[in-house]
């Protein structure tokens, strides 16, 4: 296959055919030169071979290959099946003349290299050479792929998961999440938990709520973080009207009839981390449904501004003293800590039973071993005891140059919705200690690399600190991005993150030192050069940089030079609307790329003009320079559609008008209001509904590009 699309070889396959090149030379040579063309848009074949008669009568075969090593795989065969023997073919390779009508279609693909076979002139020595060409073709077609990449693991599938979701590319965390259902890498319960999350980071309570599972998955054993998204959505599903409404009737009549029995099946015994407001006032509710529940209403206590208008309806209670553990029987401890493991899938929970089983004495841990229901469950228990979890990223990162340290991941995973942040940001001493065991493990090649591998749990953590970006947490911001920039993992296509924490420390008012540590970490990741894969990702960090302040013009100035000067090399392969965005973005800097090459012929992989005519695209942001650059961008790539932009705070009529009627809606994920996002989402239904990552016009682009193009 020639080129790097499917659809797009196949549209030049049809090309070809409508071409016919080959007509006039009878039937045997037209049959023939057909079946080598189909290695233009055949999956497995490494180039593609288009043959043809020029005006002369002469008879050659265009070869053009994708990659230098794809042509050195093609060149071979090829010699070895029709060399010298039969054609002119001396495994050079050789440019396509302007004239010729076949190459200038495969050039529109813009191939590495490019050959041409010299048939023969009698129809007989055509027929062998066509043959041989064709055999040529079965025996790649039986050869084994050896430049096969092996298969990711789960735990980068899932960290790869994680990674969209920190900037809100939904489909592409969508298409993840197909693939761990598809290949059975996790079984149905977990996937429904990863689909869970996923509908949460863009607040879809109601779909949650719908999900013919939902009351399985409310009675099932989950982590903490899961029980605050089904705790969550039950509250602004059914109880968020009424409540805001100051309604006290009808908010606990909603509790009763439609939430009650899922937060009873849950099971709840300790708070999880990351439980939202919602989450707290259905416990207040349940609080005032069952007035003997005296330790549920001691832990609402510091929680006023959660619980609003239902703090003041609570009972009066007198503190609760903690258990004293030590004068509880050991044995009742344990049976109770690993009756919570068994319920909840959580790292505290587990450590604090692993330590209950410590305490025993050996008959009594023979007892439980012995007794069913707790069995099974102490040998779980004693199976992590090898790997016990950490209870902060400080722990874990103090054990993550342990070879024997094989969980690291899944604990991270974990660790990201459990572990605590608020302490850790407010206090200088955690921050310095955080950014020390970072600096750490950059001496040790394991230990980087897992922790690079974990950016994207790191990241999550980091965003739960409700001051995000925080100036005091700019040297963990600067720690995580020189590790990325300096790890080996970094051209695993893990970018998302990484531009998460440049956007938090170009947000943080660095000084001269920081910002230029920030350059170089930014020249390190980008590398000499980059391919069509991180266009994007490069053309959102420029912008990044456009919009921020800079304690350093010069050196910003400089460092964007370089960035949009390595586009250069790539250009004639981006797809239209990626060439527009490169050049919007050089000419704010006073300058301007070399063009693409010129043709009368419409690109066959850059069909985004085609599916664009006559759609009808909303976008709503508060960064409404962001929104008229990308609607400029689109009608620049075709006149026929229509672009709407919008930036009301609330919900108004023309905002209703474009959430129901437009083709494609984009919404800005993070420039966008609560409350003209809950508009939207309302009177948007089940029609498209596009996030774009950042607040700049390219991630918008990138958006309905990545949609189109899927």
């Amino acid at each position: 296959m020639i080129g790097a699309n499917l659809a797009a070889a196949q549209a030049v396959l049809a090309d070809l055919a409508a071409l016919a090149p080959c007509a006039g030379t009878g039937t045997d040579i037209e049959a023939l030169c057909a079946a080598v063309t189909q290695t233009v848009g055949a999956e497995a074949f490494p180039g593609g071979l288009a043959p043809f008669i020029d005006g002369a009568g002469a008879m050659q075969i265009d070869v053009a290959a994708s990659t230098v090593a794809d042509w050195r795989r093609l060149k071979l065969v090829l010699l070895a099946f029709a060399g010298p023997t039969l054609t002119a073919f001396d495994g050079v390779p050789e440019s396509f003349d302007p004239t010729d009508p076949v190459g200038a279609r495969l050039m529109l693909t813009m191939p590495a290299v490019t050959g041409i076979m010299r048939l023969p002139g009698d129809n007989r020595s055509r027929i062998a050479a066509l043959r041989a060409v064709l055999r040529a073709r079965d025996t790649l077609a039986r050869a084994p792929e050896l430049q096969r990449s092996a298969p990711l693991p789960t735990s980068w599938l899932l960290a790869r998961f994680q990674d969209y979701l920190n900037v809100g590319r939904r489909d592409a965390a969508m298409l993840v999440l197909e693939r761990l259902r598809g290949e059975l890498r996790l079984d149905a319960l977990n996937v429904k938990f990863l689909e869970v999350q996923l509908l949460a980071t863009f607040e879809d309570w109601s779909v949650i709520t719908a999900l013919p599972e939902f009351g399985r998955l409310c009675a099932a054993r989950r982590t903490p973080a899961i029980t605050a998204i089904l705790l969550e959505a039950l509250y602004q599903t059914h109880v968020a009207g009424p409540f805001e409404a100051n309604d006290q009737e009808a908010t606990r009549t909603a509790f009763t009839v439609s939430v009650q029995p899922f937060v009873q099946a849950m099971r709840i015994a300790s708070v999880p981390a990351s439980l939202r407001a919602g989450g707290w006032r259905l416990l207040g509710l349940e609080a005032l449904s069952d007035g003997g529940r005296r330790g549920l209403v001691a832990l609402l206590a510091d929680h006023a501004l959660d619980l609003g208008w239902i703090f003041a309806l609570l009972p009066t209670h007198s503190p609760v003293a903690p258990p004293d553990v030590e004068a509880e029987a050991p044995l009742e401890a344990a049976r109770e800590a690993l009756i919570q493991v068994e319920a909840v899938d959580s790292l505290d929970l587990l450590a604090e039973a692993m330590a209950a089983l410590e305490r025993l004495n050996p008959d009594e841990l023979a007892l439980l071993r012995e007794t069913m229901p707790f069995r099974t469950i102490v040998q779980a228990a004693e199976g992590t005891a090898q790997t016990a979890p950490p209870d902060s990223w400080l722990s874990w990162l103090g054990r993550v140059a342990d070879p024997g340290f094989t969980s690291a991941l899944e604990f991270a995973r974990q660790g990201k919705d459990e572990w605590d942040i608020g302490a850790s940001a407010a206090d200088p001493v955690a921050v310095r200690a955080l950014v020390a065991a970072l600096e750490a493990v950059q001496n040790e090649d394991l230990a980087a690399e897992r922790t690079t591998q974990a950016l994207p749990y790191l990241v999550a953590w980091l965003q739960r600190d409700e001051a995000f970006p925080r100036a005091a947490m700019s040297p963990v911001y600067g720690g995580l991005l020189t590790l990325f920039a300096m790890g080996s993992a970094r051209g695993a296509a893990i970018y998302e993150s990484s531009q998460v924490l440049v956007e938090a420390l170009l947000g943080s008012s660095l000084d001269a030192k920081l910002y230029h540590e920030l350059i170089a970490d930014i020249d390190e990741i980008a590398g000499d050069g980059y391919g069509i894969d991180m266009i994007y990702w490069v053309l959102e960090l420029v912008e990044g940089f456009m919009n921020a302040a800079s304690p350093d013009a010069a050196a910003r100035e400089q460092l964007l030079h370089r960035i949009l000067a390595r586009t250069a090399p790539i250009m004639g392969r981006l797809t239209r609307l990626q060439r527009v965005a490169v050049t919007v973005l050089s000419s704010e800097l006073g300058w301007a790329l070399p063009p693409p090459p010129t043709s009368d012929i419409v690109p066959a992989e850059d069909t985004l003009a085609s599916r664009l005519a006559g759609l009808r695209i909303a976008i709503y942001s508060l960064t409404e320079s962001s929104s008229r650059q990308a609607k400029a961008a689109l009608e620049e790539v075709t006149p026929l559609v229509t672009v709407d932009t919008n930036a009301d705070h609330g919900g108004t009529a023309r905002l209703r008008a474009l959430a129901e009627n437009s083709d494609i809606f984009v919404m800005t994920w993070l420039a966008a209001k609560h409350a003209a996002t809950d508009f939207i989402r309302e009177h948007r239904g089940s029609k498209i509904l596009l996030y774009s990552q950042g607040k700049g016009f390219s991630s918008m682009l990138r958006a309905i590009e990545d949609h189109l193009l899927q």
